[in-house]
């Protein structure tokens, strides 16, 4: 957490508080560690990569795991130092502005992601003749990344650390500034612009695309239509489970980052309200924006029955087995790389989890999923 009180979070926290704060990070670090992981071994692993449903869980568990690894241990870590105590030397510089560089990055990625599979389904039951611009899921992948990448970069110039008599900080400046009046304000503007390009007006994107795709998909679903086709009817049931697991994230996305949106008004709006708040209060606005990141595997397991039965052959594989597991999944990985992706297609022969000798028949282990 990046404290913006003058006061010292260790002295004022109790350590009631700090058990309870730690204890909470620690149960939202292990789901998110091990269910991102799995979550996104079963998406990389299973080759059915081309369906969209594995392009939003792959991107989304990337985005949550940079999430977990990055910020969850320095927000636990910072109950225990100074407000923006930091340290010096070159790896001072770098982990001040990575820990705090990967925070945007990963709520970009998943708000760009979440964005792009809207468009995707729109485009499918609007225009379903022209999809090529969402057909190659490297590229849109690629795309994703780089944009949020790229339009995060000045969080890299604005994170500095400074030697501040026996302690150094890592805290926000506005480097083309001059004076602290300047600076704050430069500040508050580049957040405020961040924030209704990465909350309210994606937001709005989403509840305005996703509404008209729910609308179409009820006409079409309505009694008296033509649908006869078994398999028109299938990609409907897929279209709506789709569009449905993509309003809950969204739905839960919204709910769990708003605390945090709200701390950082009162940073930048209402210092009067900030400074009245506890401390363990702050924790627990972050902690469920940070606990999104646990949520979403959750998710994945409820809203989708293959995925469900893909994720416990995976944790079965694991857990029996771990270096099978990761030797299957380098091989498959090997193979893709040698083999053309239009002969990949096809081939749904790599399994989960590891055979079970005379347990042939077995429905759930060495499942075969298509996600």
């Amino acid at each position: 957490m990046n404290s913006t009180n003058a006061t010292t979070a260790s002295n004022v926290l109790s350590v009631t508080s700090k058990i309870a704060v730690v204890t909470a990070y620690v149960i939202i670090f292990t789901l998110a560690l091990f269910g991102n992981s799995i979550g996104l071994y079963v998406v990389c692993a299973k080759q059915t990569s081309r369906r969209i449903t594995n392009l939003l869980i792959k991107n989304l568990a990337i985005a949550d795991l940079i999430f977990t690894v990055i910020v969850m241990p320095y927000s636990v870590l910072s109950m225990f130092l100074e407000p923006n105590q930091w340290f010096g030397g070159i790896m001072g510089e770098i982990t001040c502005k990575v820990i705090f560089y990967a925070v945007p990055v990963s709520i970009a990625a998943s708000v760009t992601t979440m964005v792009v599979i809207s468009l995707d389904r729109f485009c499918a039951i609007y225009f379903p003749l022209n999809q090529a611009l969402f057909h190659n899921h490297r590229v849109v992948t690629s795309v994703i990344w780089l944009f949020s990448i790229i339009s995060m970069t000045p969080n890299l110039f604005i994170y500095q650390v400074f030697n501040e008599g026996d302690m150094y900080s890592c805290y926000q400046v506005w480097p083309w500034a001059d004076d602290q009046q300047e600076i704050f304000l430069a500040l508050r503007i580049f957040n405020v612009i961040l924030f209704v390009l990465f909350y309210p007006l994606p937001l709005l994107i989403l509840a305005v695309v996703n509404s008209l795709v729910g609308r179409r998909l009820r006409l079409q679903g309505t009694p008296g239509s033509t649908s006869t086709n078994v398999n028109r009817a299938a990609a409907e049931v897929s279209r709506r489970e789709v569009v449905k697991m993509l309003v809950i994230l969204v739905a839960v996305f919204a709910l769990c980052w708003a605390p945090a949106y709200l701390f950082h008004y009162f940073v930048y709006f209402n210092r009067d309200i900030l400074n009245k708040i506890p401390v363990v209060v702050m924790y627990f606005m972050l902690w469920v924006s940070h606990a999104n990141s646990a949520i979403n595997p959750t998710l994945y397991i409820a809203l989708n029955k293959n995925f469900r039965y893909a994720f416990l052959d995976a944790a079965v594989a694991f857990a029996s087995c771990p270096v099978r597991a990761v030797s299957a999944c380098s091989t498959y990985f090997l193979k893709r790389q040698a083999t053309p992706e239009s002969h990949l297609t096809n081939d749904r022969t790599f399994r989960g989890a590891p055979a079970v000798a005379g347990d042939g028949h077995n429905a759930r282990q060495g499942h075969e999923t298509k996600l």
